[in-house]
């Protein structure tokens, strides 16, 4: 245990203050180091983790493949909540006594319904409910574009809905927390100097309430990123999918498995970056 000191003023007087480190922290690291370390030794020595199945695919093709997957499903479907999450929240700020009620119930629907029933719905349940599709041409009584539903909705495109639409109710709420969280007195202050409400939206509220959303949307996109995984039930070749079809045929789980646990730490440690990256680029309160 050592000992920290710190020159302290007051009352015209410099104290010296000692305080204590504690060995608690470094004890607990140091325990988590050791049993990680047994654990993967221990693994190893059992032959549950075969290290050359590891080295064959962790960088093979298919797996690269389903990363690449995994990381453009989870960043379109964020992109699209953040447009939406943003009109959401603003409708639920909206005074407007119509749009309000429409937006808390967007909110209260997909977010209290699980999202794997949201990704079957638009796979399965929508194309039954919505055989066909037509883009008519105005005026003309002419179609530019018609075919059956089952082909349009593919199994990228129905994830990227299911997650899009379900990540804007979270992604809203995060937003509106933001904007309620910067100083009423600043809005009134601008907007007597005659600025209109987009240019105090832009230029006052956002930048501010951008250093409360990034956090918040920087753990969504992690989660958005793992939860991209349900996509594997109606097909799509994302991470997890592609480690099963792999492991499935030889029957390697555990390597496949800690293969596709690596690939998303790695986005996860990238996301993190990303996120700290961009926190510095925004005032501070």
């Amino acid at each position: 245990m050592t000992a920290m000191i710190e020159p302290i003023a007051a009352a015209g007087k410099t104290f010296t203050v000692v305080r204590r480190r504690s060995w608690l922290p470094w004890l607990l690291a140091a325990l988590i180091l050791v049993g990680g370390i047994r654990l993967v030794a221990a693994a190893i020595s059992s032959r549950i983790l075969d290290l050359k199945v590891v080295a064959r695919y962790i960088l093979s093709e298919e797996i690269l493949t389903g990363a690449v997957n995994t990381l453009m499903l989870g960043t379109t479907a964020l992109a699209i909540a953040l447009v939406l999450g943003l009109l959401v929240a603003l409708m639920r700020l909206s005074r407007n006594r119509l749009l309000a009620p429409i937006a808390g119930g967007y909110v209260y629907v997909f977010r209290g319904t699980p999202l794997l029933i949201q990704i079957v719905f638009w796979f399965n349940a929508f194309p039954t409910m919505f055989p066909d599709f037509s883009l008519p041409v105005p005026f003309t009584g002419q179609a530019l574009v018609q075919g059956k539903m089952t082909d349009l909705i593919t199994p990228y495109l129905a994830a990227l809905i299911a997650l899009s639409l379900a990540e804007a109710a979270y992604m809203a709420e995060i937003i509106r927390a933001g904007m309620l969280a910067v100083d009423h007195g600043q809005r009134e202050a601008v907007k007597a100097l005659g600025m209109t409400p987009l240019s105090i939206l832009r230029r006052v509220v956002l930048p501010q309430a951008c250093r409360i959303i990034l956090p918040a949307t920087g753990n969504q996109y992690i989660l958005l990123l793992k939860s991209s995984s349900l996509a594997s039930v109606i097909g799509y070749l994302e991470l997890v999918r592609i480690s099963t079809d792999i492991y499935s045929a030889n029957f390697r789980v555990v390597e496949l498995l800690a293969i596709a646990a690596f690939w998303y730490l790695v986005m996860t440690a990238f996301v993190t970056a990303l996120q700290s990256l961009l926190e510095r680029t925004f005032p501070q309160r």
